[in-house]
């Protein structure tokens, strides 16, 4: 009898043990990490239930498809990668989402959200802007509804809708004008350079491994409009880094880096996007809900939202499923291709236990 109780009792501690271990491990899992000198890739995706066979034909099928780099990424760890991530890319409108980050450190003070262009002295050259369009607002500019349709940097200029035909505010037309207008702004409200604002409040305080201001942040002039496209070049790596930052309200490793109630603006919806952009949602600069201008992420995630750039560049952040994942490629994906890609890297999670 004692003997049976003595193995009985030896169950259920070693049942108890178990457990522990398990809902210890499940905490764990769910405390964001966040890398320090360098990413380190997790030794096995399969003890966070990611499939190893299905993230490998990921890689395959999009490495067959163009893709150049890619870093999967869930609670602060990096879960499987391909390609160069370490190499320095030019970020193409990308760039826009930096700018609507490093906006939250002045709105309120410098930069006023409800100020128009004319408070601000913004016009242009050939031609100049006509009152109607200098009533357009910060949060116009930041929505990309001005209603300005002027010739920009960095821009082809083709197709622009015709001179006043949509009121600030009214419609959604994405033009390099409203954004190339809003460095401006920042620069000659706050007197200082775009590229040492982040550097120094953003990418400094959450350790890029490999961005250089004075090196990776350019301007592009044109001779159609006097406000300059503002360009960064940087590494999928410490593109991955911002992600995470915005995916944790933004806050990095304990630190508030920018005040969680403009993360929240700038992702949150605030204009409809029409098919021909890929429909869902625009915030400040960032594409929400399901939207996208190269990719509809459509059935991806309700709360996805997402910084994009040419030749298939995407910082998508999903909080309810705590990821991050970082595409580039050196040419546009077709989108089906770039949405299957995304949809495999999901249904590599859970399809192991």
């Amino acid at each position: 009898m004692n003997y049976k109780f003595s193995s009985m009792f030896l169950l259920i501690l070693l049942f108890f043990s178990f457990c522990e271990k398990d809902t210890k491990f499940k905490e764990e899992a769910n405390i964001p990490e966040f890398p320090s000198d360098n990413w380190i890739k997790v030794t096995d995706p399969e003890i966070y239930h990611w499939s190893n066979e299905m993230l490998e034909s990921t890689e395959e099928f999009a490495k067959a498809s163009g893709s150049e780099c890619a870093m999967v990424i869930e609670n602060g760890r990096l879960i499987y990668s391909w390609g160069r991530c370490d190499k320095k890319f030019y970020v193409a409108s990308i760039r826009k989402s930096f700018l609507s980050m490093i906006f939250g450190y002045f709105i309120g003070n410098q930069i006023i959200l409800d100020a128009t262009l004319a408070d601000y002295n913004i016009d242009d050259k050939n031609p100049p802007l006509n009152d109607q369009e200098k009533r357009a607002s910060v949060n116009n500019l930041l929505s990309s509804t001005s209603g300005v349709y002027h010739e920009a940097a960095a821009s082809d200029g083709n197709d622009l809708p015709e001179r006043n035909s949509a009121l600030p505010g009214e419609k959604f037309y994405y033009n390099n004008w409203d954004f190339n207008a809003l460095g401006t702004i920042f620069e000659n409200q706050t007197q200082s350079k775009i590229f040492k604002v982040f550097s120094d409040s953003i990418s400094q305080r959450i350790g890029m491994q490999d961005f250089n201001w004075e090196v990776d942040g350019r301007y592009d002039f044109s001779d159609v409009s006097i406000h300059p496209a503002y360009h960064f070049d940087m590494t999928a790596r410490d593109l991955a880094r911002v992600g995470l930052m915005v995916l944790n309200s933004g806050k990095w490793n304990g630190t508030q880096i920018l005040p969680p109630n403009w993360i929240r603006e700038i992702t949150s919806k605030k204009i409809s996007v029409s098919n021909d952009y890929g429909g869902g949602s625009y915030g400040y600069m960032w594409w929400v809900n399901d939207g996208g201008y190269m990719v509809d992420f459509s059935g991806v995630s309700p709360d996805a939202f997402s910084a994009q750039g040419h030749w298939s560049q995407i910082i998508l952040v999903i909080p309810s499923k705590q990821l991050v994942i970082v595409h580039r490629a050196t040419k546009n994906l077709d989108s089906s291709r770039m949405l299957m890609i995304i949809r495999m890297i999901l249904n590599s999670k859970n399809s192991t236990k």
